[in-house]
């Protein structure tokens, strides 16, 4: 090759070049409805790694990370950056056309939707001194997430991101009241005329109920590809109690009735039907939550080794059977069984009820009718916790719930206040004073919902 011309030396490159790109071509090709493509091609459907698999593709994200070459990695650090910087400007325009910019360029990294929708949702409008305005943001998180789902359907974390958003930031934040009247009355009354906002709230349910819906697709999900967030016989709990959470919060805004009763009586069934009797892997095979003698000695003689004599049989039905007692603590399972059930009941929903009315009352300043209320309220609460105590052994005043353990702590701050206002000492007994200096963490935020309440009272 030496003897040719520098000419001909870059024909023959060219040529070779040219020879080379036929096989990769080929290899390359991409599948269409005449043709199963290249062996590339044809490997990715095999195996299900084809970008489509993942979720929908955006045309868009694919011209720009090819347009971008091998700096793609530079971009989006770049982009990260900018946005951290207008968020902490408070630049809200351009950290939303950060984010649209990196999800561009990385649709399929969960984290990055993971991450950004939490940012909005959370860091974002906590910004923002509006309720309305903060609500939105929350909105925008949670348009976020469903949009990242869209592009990673196969993701059990990414579904449960939106659910836990749907539950936690909607129901359990400190603007709950009224993050709840606008998940289903929009503030946006000229956008959404009345009603709630279609892209976030499309039926218009309660916010717990459209949680469960996402936390069923994960559990789904999860069925397929493994979730990477907590241990399994957590996270399949989410629907389940999704519907707990979901007739707990009915009877803090004080509807109490065939909806609320209804509400318990759906995630017990949920909680004891549908979780507990899910199959979960441990060590010696497989549990189930809810798995009774028969149930145990169906799973021995499932996951035993072959030829197991009776004696073998046995103990591996106790070793099972340990599993499901530590499985069963881990999610607190009895106690939710126990307490689902009980919830149900006329005596603890009226429990509840007195509760809450003495509450309004004392808001009037009708103190000796109010004092009155709560103490019947707590008196009731201490037979059905003791019903509680009963079907769960080992559980006492100073280990349940925390939503249940601030409402009593709530009802005795209210109970003893009647007394302070009007000059008096709180007498020294009362129905479940106890649980006051047990709970000292839960006090402080009682202490601190009770001056919340009253001063956005007055």
């Amino acid at each position: 090759m030496n003897n040719l011309s520098s000419k001909n030396r870059k024909y023959i490159y060219l040529l070779i070049i040219v020879l080379l790109y036929i096989p990769i071509m080929l290899l390359g090709m991409p599948a269409t409805n005449e043709s199963e493509g290249g062996n590339l091609a044809q490997l990715r459907k095999k195996y299900d790694l084809g970008e489509s698999a993942i979720g929908n593709v955006d045309p868009s994200s694919s011209t720009m990370n090819l347009l971008l070459l091998g700096m793609r990695g530079i971009a989006t650090n770049q982009l990260w950056l900018q946005a951290e910087h207008y968020k902490n400007t408070k630049n809200w325009a351009g950290l939303k056309s950060a984010v649209d910019s990196i999800i561009m360029l990385q649709p399929h990294y969960a984290k990055v939707w993971e991450f950004q929708g939490w940012n909005l949702a959370y860091n974002v409008s906590a910004e923002w001194d509006s309720v309305e305005d903060r609500y939105y943001w929350v909105k925008e998180g949670g348009k976020f997430l469903a949009r990242g789902c869209k592009r990673n359907e196969k993701s059990p974390d990414m579904h449960w991101s939106v659910g836990n958003l749907h539950s936690k930031k909607i129901g359990r934040s400190d603007e709950w009241k009224f993050f709840r009247k606008f998940y289903i009355v929009d503030p946006d009354e000229d956008s959404f005329s009345k009603g709630p906002d279609p892209e976030f709230n499309p039926e218009g349910k309660d916010n717990y109920l459209v949680a469960k819906e996402w936390f069923d697709l994960a559990n789904e999900k999860d069925k397929i590809v493994p979730q990477h967030i907590m241990i399994p016989v957590l996270f399949r709990h989410y629907p389940s109690r999704a519907l707990l959470d979901y007739a707990d919060t009915l009877h803090r805004e004080g509807r109490f009735g065939k909806a609320s009763r209804q509400g318990w009586e759906d995630g017990h069934k949920e909680l004891t039907e549908v979780y507990g009797r899910m199959r979960i892997v441990v060590p010696p095979g497989e549990i189930m939550l809810e798995a009774d003698s028969e149930d145990i000695k169906a799973l021995a003689e499932e996951f035993a080794p072959p030829g197991s004599n009776e004696d073998e049989l046995r103990e591996y039905g106790e070793e099972l059977a340990r599993w499901v007692l530590k499985y069963q603590d881990v999610a607190n399972y009895r106690y939710w069984r126990a307490r689902s059930s009980i919830e149900s009941e006329q005596m603890m929903m009226i429990a509840h009820k007195d509760v809450y009315e003495g509450q309004q009352l004392y808001k009037k300043g009708r103190l000796i009718q109010a004092r009155r209320k709560l103490y019947e309220g707590l008196s009731k609460f201490v037979p059905t916790l003791n019903q509680i105590s009963q079907r769960n052994p080992g559980l006492n005043i100073n280990n349940l719930d925390e939503n249940l353990t601030e409402e009593i702590i709530l009802a005795i701050i209210y109970f003893t206040s009647t007394y302070e206002l009007n000059g008096q000492k709180p007498p020294e007994n009362y129905p479940l004073k106890e649980i006051v200096k047990g709970r000292p963490d839960i006090l402080g935020r009682a202490i601190t919902e009770f001056h919340f309440q009253n001063r956005s009272n007055n």
